[in-house]
């Protein structure tokens, strides 16, 4: 069947099964207007702006058409068949893929002491968002501090034990000690490096310092987790 452009007249054929007796949307691969064909293959719906002067009431000069003879070889390559644009599943399948993923994470960070539990492989990287939770369980007991007097002056000497109370292998963390005096002043400070030691659940460690020329002043001794 030939059907023709109603914006530029060119030619096309179309084979009539692909109607199946019904109206269908089309477009030009000439001019790209796109327009409702009848099963007949006669126009039935055009954009006003493509429409010819004669069916809008304007008076033309310019001579009708031929008719369409439709055993004639057309002129042009076959029209495109117009569809209506789909809407693009992949960007919603990805938008649902975020929300749960993003889900998934909240629900494991609100419950991220009992998932390390759970889960101690998963601890290094929970402690890169949470760097708190490595020094949770590390308990300091049995601290003691004693004062050594000589002939080169007094000496302290503090001691204590760090436990974990954590049901998985993890690092010993450092200590930082800071002798301080009356008014809050940092007087002395050492810091004990644990260097890569680790240790179990209920597993203790001790750990000793001395501090030479001990400050008579000296009032208050902090000591503090750093990593």
């Amino acid at each position: 069947m030939i059907i023709q452009c109603p914006s530029c007249s060119t030619n096309f054929f179309l084979d009539e099964r692909k109607f199946n007796g019904s109206p269908k949307k089309l477009k030009c691969s000439r001019c790209a207007i796109t327009w409702t064909s009848g099963a007949d293959g006669k126009p039935i719906d055009i954009p006003k702006l493509y429409e010819p002067v004669s069916s809008q009431g304007i008076k033309s000069d310019k001579k009708e058409s031929k008719s369409i003879d439709r055993n004639i070889k057309p002129d042009h390559p076959l029209p495109v068949p117009f569809n209506e644009p789909k809407a693009d599943r992949s960007n919603i399948a990805l938008w649902i893929a975020f929300i749960l993923i993003f889900s998934l994470f909240v629900s494991i960070w609100n419950k991220r002491v009992v998932f390390v539990d759970q889960f101690p492989i998963f601890s290094p990287i929970i402690e890169l968002f949470d760097p708190s939770i490595k020094f949770r369980g590390i308990e300091i007991s049995n601290l003691e501090s004693r004062i050594d007097s000589g002939e080169n002056g007094s000496s302290l000497l503090v001691s204590g034990s760090l436990i974990n109370q954590e049901k998985y292998l993890r690092k010993v963390p450092s200590l930082i000690i800071v002798i301080e005096d009356e008014r809050g002043a940092t007087l002395l400070k050492k810091i004990i490096r644990s260097e890569n030691d680790y240790f179990d659940y209920q597993e203790i460690k001790d750990f000793k310092v001395k501090f030479s020329e001990y400050p008579l002043n000296a009032s208050n001794i902090f000591i503090e987790i750093l990593d």
